[in-house]
């Protein structure tokens, strides 16, 4: 297809035809928008299979040994399955089940089912499992109920807000906690018991013969069948008081309330919730990955706002935690970026290029951008903090290849006149290396829409977003731009005018400056580049020598830290709450103070959550960011340094980053073993050797403290009177445990009935020896009196892994005193051998933490070589040359001196975002070098000596090449220079693409006219080589 017959000819010609089009991707992309998902951060996928399981009373070890065992044998099999992680605590057990990446979640989670649906050796008294996928879910709003000080109103007015939210269309997923479940517990005394000889069995039988709704079948009658029921269920406390249980001596019936205390109230476990000291009550609306978090906000908006109406004035419900507020807050904040960067990006396009040509050029900015929106939904990807900053990361490099047709248009009209061919030879003569720029660009991007990892949706969500840009980019550069161009007059300017004197300004510069210093560096080729290498070199001893620090990934500050506590398992519910209280002192107290010391307030609220005894969460929302006197990672710190020793605590957590990783620490280690007491030493000493690592703090171990466990002996007496180890155990368990008498549904919620001794005689071990055993023969007698009790140590929790019993030791590194690759590496090097050494039978992995980083790098570094193969095949292509694409791909790494001193300047550490922005600026760099040698090669193709072509070569492409490079760099200085705290995760990035493109203007003015020409020394040298060697063999 001839230049004046293709796809460009046509466009050119029928202008129609490109308006169509622009209007066409313009419509769709604006439609788009509006239903476009909207998230605060991509939501990475997540391979996990969930299986719980319940046997009410099991110990920890009959729980590992009765079902996490079995379970474990059941996956051994499983092809996809990359680990298995398993836990055992008193009466549950937890099973997550880690799949390979790509592989389908629910074809995998039915195999799964099928599996353990197969197990028929699971104890009787265990319930069904629960298995589930962990389906991730971003929290869109959190409402807090409070003003009722009865508990049992309290939960049902949570209750029903929750059914009513779940009604909603586009609400699916909402959860409510801090509050006990239902239960009725009917309370017997061993008093009672003895005096009616009774057996808390025999109580539970008495109760369920009269409480069941049966079926007494039907009548057959010349109108129909008549079916007969008897409904005696009893669905309240109430209900049983006169329930008979059985007969006096004197023939009198003895009912339930003569016997027992019956409270219809919640089970005895301590789950509550407070607002500044209220009772209330939690409930979490969150938005599934489908979902959009504005829509589901605004419906339960909606609803609290007509709900708020028929509720009295003391109830309230707060809006705890609103995420759209903060959400708008944040994408209004990088639009404001994006509108800025264009601006200081058109301005520069007006200095540098006509008026009118800068007006098209820019008008391909929203073109490719709304053809980015229009796509955004097939690719899964939505509108977020991080897709935002990828259209401004994008925003100079999609006028690159708009800049190189238009300023090749306006040369070639000017020298030959305007008409649609002149329009069309301008185009044709870089439309081959400014396409190939923009498919080098590409390149390196698209490898990473393949991420897999914790951080992959950030890295889709900047790779699609990028790719979607340069493609739309494409195709206005080279059909609609070039048809703009072909229908606007470009008018002579007068010598006079401030446009011409700057263009003459500028190339009397480039004759009388630039010129004379490019022609020594090729004259001294050797040495410039020898300098190159050694700023190179400098460079990385920024990095060496810790002037320039790495950390995994950014932090960003959160609008509502918080801390979490985690009691050991053996603890009461009086130090929980002692616990709880004093960090709620703790956090009052830094809040006086802070106030004391800037006349601000920090936090607007507390709530304090407690989760089943042994877990509590204290969130503190905070005043707006602009009114704070100091941001959450300072706060962070003087929370820190407050914490008291509380005995109990087995760890505090203290999260204040947005993408928190505080639950399992910087650093996390994995020991495993067959023995839990050698796995307890190996633990204890790993452990006391990371405290001696300056630099490391808040080491955490996952094995519970040591806790005291009572082994039941029988007597001999105990066989004579026909007991054995069975009912005797059932017995002790249905007083301290309880017997289940039934489940009712009532208000929609189960109702657990139990019957158990009464309170006050389980709460000390000395009411052990004074519990009553029934023999078979009615008669009964004390446990002390047939059994006796060994007291033994024991593990409140077991944790397992991949078949063995293991403990996770994680720990914090502070970044300013240490730098956490140089601490890892000393623990994996010193300190995990030697532990392995002393412990025979011990092994170590490292932790999810390091080890998804470490992949996460490793994948990244992959991803990188993928894309450097798939652009030197692109550029081998167009330059027809083996040795040439090595000459344009010199700039990549030279970019990098740009990007580290970027974040040197700007006080930054390196981190993941910081290495993307370093793979994302290869593509781009590449561009102007590509252009650069394509034009040397033109040169030396009309016969123009070397020196002369490189030199002629540089300065005809100098303005074309500083204004890319400019154009990418101010799109991004609004964002780099944005003081909004939530901006830090992203800045990095910014940084190291922005100084990367500046540096590697150098580096293609220079460097590359220097390499060309040693290039051609090369190939000088090796033609008489060859030639002489071609005369010998002759």
């Amino acid at each position: 297809m001839t230049q004046q017959h293709g796809f460009i000819a046509y466009f050119v010609r029928h202008p129609v035809a490109a308006n169509l089009l622009m209007l066409l991707i313009v419509c769709m992309g604006v439609l788009s928008y509006q239903s476009i998902q909207r998230q605060t951060f991509p939501v990475s996928d997540n391979h996990k299979v969930t299986i719980q399981a319940t046997q009410l009373g099991a110990s920890v070890k009959e729980v590992e040994e009765n079902i996490l065992l079995k379970i474990e044998q059941a996956l051994k099999p499983q092809i996809g399955i990359k680990r298995v992680l398993s836990s055992a605590t008193p009466s549950q057990a937890k099973v997550e089940v880690e799949l390979n990446s790509g592989e389908n979640i629910a074809t995998r989670l039915d195999e799964i089912k099928l599996k353990l649906d197969s197990i028929a050796s699971f104890p009787i008294a265990m319930e069904p499992l629960l298995i589930f996928e962990n389906a991730q879910q971003q929290r869109a709003l959190s409402i807090v109920v409070s003003g009722l000080s009865d508990p049992r109103l309290l939960k049902k007015l949570g209750n029903e807000i929750k059914t009513e939210l779940l009604q909603l269309k586009d609400i699916s997923h909402v959860n409510l906690s801090a509050m006990p479940n239902y239960e009725v517990s009917i309370e017997i005394s061993p008093i009672k018991l003895r005096e009616f000889s009774l057996s808390l069995s025999q109580v539970v039988q008495a109760i369920q013969s009269h409480s069941d709704n049966l079926s007494a079948g039907h009548i057959k009658t010349s109108n129909g069948n008549i079916y007969l029921r008897l409904e005696e269920r009893r669905y309240h406390g109430d209900d049983l008081l006169n329930v008979p249980v059985v007969s006096g001596l004197l023939g009198e019936t003895i009912r339930l309330k003569d016997i027992a205390t019956i409270k219809d109230g919640f089970t005895e476990t301590l789950d509550e919730g407070r607002l500044n000291g209220e009772r209330a009550v939690y409930i979490m609306v969150d938005a599934s990955k489908e979902q959009s978090l504005t829509h589901v906000v605004t419906t339960a908006q909606a609803y609290l706002d007509e709900k708020r109406r028929t509720l009295p004035s003391e109830i309230e419900l707060y809006e705890f935690v609103d995420v759209t507020f903060y959400l708008e807050g944040r994408l209004n904040m990088m639009l404001e970026n994006l509108a800025q960067g264009a601006i200081l990006v058109f301005i520069l396009l007006a200095v540098f290029l006509r008026t009118r040509l800068a007006i098209w050029v820019m008008i391909g900015l929203p073109v490719s951008m709304l053809g980015a929106f229009w796509l955004m939904p097939w690719f899964g990807i939505t509108i977020n903090l991080v897709s935002l900053f990828a259209f401004i990361m994008v925003l100079g490099i999609v006028v690159d290849d708009a800049i190189v047709i238009g300023e090749s248009v306006c040369d070639q009209v000017e020298s030959h006149g305007h008409d649609n061919e002149q329009v069309i030879l301008g185009t044709h003569k870089v439309a081959i290396p400014a396409t190939f720029g923009v498919l080098t660009t590409i390149a390196i991007f698209m490898p990473f829409m393949l991420s897999t990892g914790p951080n992959s949706g950030q890295f889709i969500a900047i790779a699609g977003v990028c790719i979607l840009c340069l493609l739309f980019s494409l195709v206005e550069s080279k059909l609609i731009l070039p048809a703009h161009l072909a229908h606007t007059r470009m008018p002579s300017l007068a010598s006079s005018h401030w446009r011409v004197r700057f263009n003459n300004r500028l190339q009397h510069l480039l004759n009388s400056r630039f010129k004379p210093v490019l022609t020594s560096c090729i004259h001294h080729r050797y040495a410039v580049i020898l300098a190159f290498v050694s700023l190179l070199v400098i460079t990385v001893c920024l990095i060496v020598t810790g002037l320039v620090r790495f950390v995994a990934v950014p932090k960003v500050p959160h609008d509502f830290p918080s801390i979490n506590i985690r009691m050991n398992q053996n603890v009461s519910e009086a130090q929980t709450l002692a616990a709880v209280k004093e960090i709620e002192a703790m956090i009052q107290r830094v809040e006086r103070d802070t106030i004391a010391q800037t006349n601000q307030p920090m936090m607007r609220t507390m709530y304090t959550r407690i989760d089943h005894l042994t877990e509590a969460e204290i969130v503190v929302p905070l005043v707006g960011e602009a009114d704070r006197p100091f941001d959450t990672f300072e706060l962070a710190k003087r929370w820190q340094a407050e914490l008291p020793n509380i005995p109990g605590v087995k760890k505090f957590t203290i999260e204040s980053d947005v993408i928190d990783i505080a639950e399992k620490g910087d650093l996390e280690y994995r020991l495993f073993a067959d023995d839990i007491q050698t796995l307890q030493r190996a633990s204890q000493d790993f452990i006391a050797q990371l405290t001696q690592i300056k630099g490391i703090h808040s080491v955490y171990s996952s094995m519970d403290s040591a806790q005291t466990e009572y082994k039941v002996k029988l007597k001999p007496i105990a066989y004579q009177l026909q007991l054995d180890a069975k009912t005797v155990t059932e017995q002790v368990a249905a007083k301290f445990y309880g017997l289940e008498l039934q489940r009712v549904m009532r208000e929609g919620q189960e109702v657990i009935f139990m019957v158990r001794g009464a309170r006050t005689d389980r709460e000390n071990i000395s009411a052990l020896a004074q519990t009553l055993i029934t023999l078979p023969n009615g008669e009964q007698v004390f446990f002390g009196d047939i059994a006796k009790t060994i007291e033994t140590p024991s593990v409140a929790k077991i944790d397992r892994e991949q078949g063995f019993q293991v403990v996770t030791i994680s720990a914090n590194v502070d970044a300013q005193q240490a730098q956490l690759n140089t601490v890892s590496n000393k623990i994996e090097a010193n300190i995990l051998p030697a532990v392995t050494s002393r412990y025979t039978g011990v092994t170590t992995q490292l932790g999810s933490t390091l080890l998804d980083q470490r992949n996460e790098r490793s994948q990244m570094l992959t991803f990188a070589l993928i894309g450097l193969l798939v652009i030197y095949l692109l550029l081998a292509l167009p330059l027809k040359s083996y040795v040439q694409p090595l000459i344009v791909m010199s700039v990549i790494p030279f970019s990098v001196i740009g990007a580290l001193w970027g974040h040197f300047l700007f006080g930054y550490t390196l981190s993941i975002m910081s290495v993307f922005g370093i793979v994302a600026a290869a593509g781009v760099v590449i561009n102007d070098s590509l252009v650069m040698t394509d034009v040397i090669n033109r040169n030396r193709t009309k016969g123009v000596a070397l020196n002369d072509a490189v030199v002629q070569a540089s300065i005809s492409r100098f303005r074309a090449i500083l204004l890319t490079s400019l154009t990418t760099f101010f799109g991004l200085v609004p964002i780099m220079f944005e003081s909004s705290l939530q901006a830090q995760f992203v800045i990095p990035t910014a940084i190291s693409l922005s100084f990367s493109v500046l540096f590697a203007t150098v580096v293609t003015l220079i460097m590359v006219p220097c390499l060309y020409a040693v290039l051609e020394d090369v190939k000088r040298l090796h033609l008489p080589l060859m030639n002489k060697s071609k005369i010998q063999n002759a």
